[in-house]
């Protein structure tokens, strides 16, 4: 006979009654590895209190409360509310008592706001990054800078022309009556949602819609993130990460330790790049990408030799390519037309319509060639090699397990919130292994073969942290 259960309905219950997470629960190890949280989130202070002072609002337990969302995957902030409330284990993570009523959605997503204006979170990431190096996480020998698109709470639907105020179905109906070629800019609209979203393409498949751009600089050691920065989706790549890198070489120095060397894919070749690395006392490599003529079998810049004495271009056949006046980044040489009029090879250098060769050449291009050097060394070869093991493995956990796979708020400002708190989580979930390893004596490594030796031990609250934490 199958016993039905009845649910037990009692006026009174008893404290001992309730459940109280046991020390295996993820976040009371997770208590206890940061321990002083106070502390810790002293700076976010600031964002209630100009001089830091009185307590409207506890600055502990809404850090801990966007901790949750990363943590347990959870995107828009109605859902997170709703999970603060109904887990006992977390309210005593937050410190709030089974009867005692939660922040809701409003209070989560103004809070974020607060957070976004004052600033403060940087210091509290660099807190993070602290700890880790304390636990030996952090080596600065090498670093990978890497970029991604992040879904903007926005959609083509509600971009509006800057001039003429104009949606944006409208626009594109105008120009098919009137039988022009319909195209959509950054430069010409905005979205009425969110004006920091821009339209982007993630790759040759996908299609276009409005992302924000997130870039982060992680340590090679044990892959704990340095620094994290969102800005608008059309800055390029080597652009959005001057200031990653400029914050981690900072993070560095504040734990004793030197930005070394930076490993970056080809969509970071350009020679400002190439040249603000060194400027960091670090070594920048990348990888190149190919120059190539307009016709097949035509002569490319790497064929004509450079004179770094005379500043001049000599080309395959003798002839000498001049310098005219430097603009701000590059400079342009030049061939004399008498000398290609007669040229043997001019059917491979110049095309039907030129007179003569023309070469641009940047500022920072000694930057880019001493690069390009790197790359064919066996130590630039393996770091190359390295690279995606380094700078990839954050960004997929974080977009889809770690609640970055959409921003849900809007402006580049609550966007950074999200990708700086995305990286404290998993900076938190590196440290959080290393102790739990420490605890049984083994090494610390990011080879799964040792998932069954503490797996009893680190095993979280959901399984939504399997990946890193085992």
């Amino acid at each position: 006979m199958i016993r039905e259960k009845v649910p037990e309905d009692r006026l009174f219950y008893l404290s001992d009654d309730l459940y109280r997470p046991s020390r295996r629960n993820f976040f009371v190890r997770l208590n206890e590895a940061v321990g002083d949280w106070k502390t810790l989130c002293a700076p976010l202070r600031s964002a209630f209190c100009q001089d830091r002072n009185g307590r409207p609002v506890d600055p502990v337990v809404y850090f801990k409360i966007f901790l949750v969302g990363y943590l347990e995957n959870i995107v828009f902030d109605t859902d997170l509310a709703e999970r603060i409330a109904d887990s006992l284990s977390i309210r005593e993570f937050l410190g709030y008592g089974p009867c005692e009523p939660t922040p809701d959605h409003s209070s989560i997503g103004r809070v974020r706001a607060k957070f976004a204006d004052c600033g403060s979170l940087v210091e509290v990431f660099d807190s993070v990054v602290a700890l880790c190096a304390r636990q030996g996480l952090v080596g600065g020998e090498q670093t990978a800078v890497d970029s991604t698109l992040l879904p903007a709470n926005a959609s083509l639907s509600s971009l509006e022309c800057v001039k003429t105020k104009m949606s944006v179905r409208d626009h594109l109906k105008k120009a098919r009556e009137a039988g022009a070629k319909p195209s959509v800019s950054n430069s010409e609209f905005r979205s009425t949602s969110d004006p920091d979203a821009r339209i982007a393409k993630k790759g040759t498949t996908c299609p276009r819609g409005m992302y924000h751009k997130a870039t982060t600089v992680v340590d090679s050691k044990s892959q704990v993130i340095l620094a994290a920065h969102v800005c608008t989706a059309d800055v390029n790549d080597a652009t959005a990460a001057l200031p990653a890198l400029e914050h981690a070489q900072k993070v560095l120095e504040s734990n004793s330790l030197k930005l070394s060397v930076v490993v970056a894919d080809s969509g970071y070749d350009e020679c400002n790049f190439h040249a603000f690395v060194e400027d960091l006392g670090a070594l920048p490599i990348t990888n190149y990408k190919n120059t190539s003529s307009q016709k097949p079998e035509g002569f490319t810049k790497e064929s004509f030799t450079y004179d770094a004495e005379r500043d001049v271009y000599i080309c395959p056949n003798g002839a000498v390519l001049t310098p005219g006046k430097p603009t701000e980044n590059d400079t342009r040489y030049q061939s004399r037309p008498k000398d290609c009029a007669g040229c043997p090879l001019r059917a491979h250098c110049l095309g039907p319509k030129a007179d003569k060769r023309s070469i641009s050449r940047h500022r920072n291009e000694n930057a880019r060639l001493r690069n390009i050097e790197r790359c064919h060394t066996d130590e630039g070869r393996a770091a190359l090699k390295n690279r995606k093991i380094v700078a990839e493995p954050p960004y997929a956990h974080m977009k889809c397990h770690g609640g970055l796979s959409r921003v849900s708020c809007t402006g580049t400002g609550n966007a950074d919130v999200k990708a700086k708190m995305a990286g404290l989580a998993w900076n938190l979930l590196k440290l959080l292994k290393k102790l739990s390893m420490d605890l049984y004596g083994l090494p610390f490594c990011h080879d799964s073969n040792l998932k069954m030796a503490f797996s009893r031990w680190t095993r979280p609250s959901r399984s939504l942290f399997c990946n890193v934490l085992q």
